[in-house]
């Protein structure tokens, strides 16, 4: 019996998501759903659970951005957190996350 607001996708298309990088809230606006009840699904599939880790030092996270031609969800999938923190680490250090600062940092090595 499914219950109700229960989130029902296949253990494909999820794996499919993930491995794009996205995390359960981007999966939970697709869907039109609760984040906790993705991550459930993702959890009952015995599908990865996305690790909060700690977002990377200044230097890592300097010669990531000056790799302009990669995204932002690609370096955070990476270092195994999510986009957000890369974005919030980057503030911190007053690195640019825009296509034209990024550039800047790749020059400047």
């Amino acid at each position: 019996m499914e219950r109700r607001g229960e989130f029902r996708a296949s253990p494909a298309v999820l794996r499919q998501h993930l491995a794009e990088g996205e995390g359960y809230a981007d999966i939970a606006r697709r869907y039109a759903v609760g984040e906790n009840a993705v991550r459930y699904r993702c959890r009952r599939l015995g599908l990865r659970e996305l690790v909060n880790g700690k977002a990377p030092n200044e230097a890592a996270l300097r010669m990531a951005l000056a790799m302009s031609d990669v995204s932002i969800k690609r370096i955070a999938q990476v270092f195994g957190v999510e986009a957000r923190t890369i974005w919030v680490a980057a503030r911190r250090y007053g690195l640019p996350t825009d296509e034209r600062g990024r550039e800047a940092l790749r020059d400047a090595r």
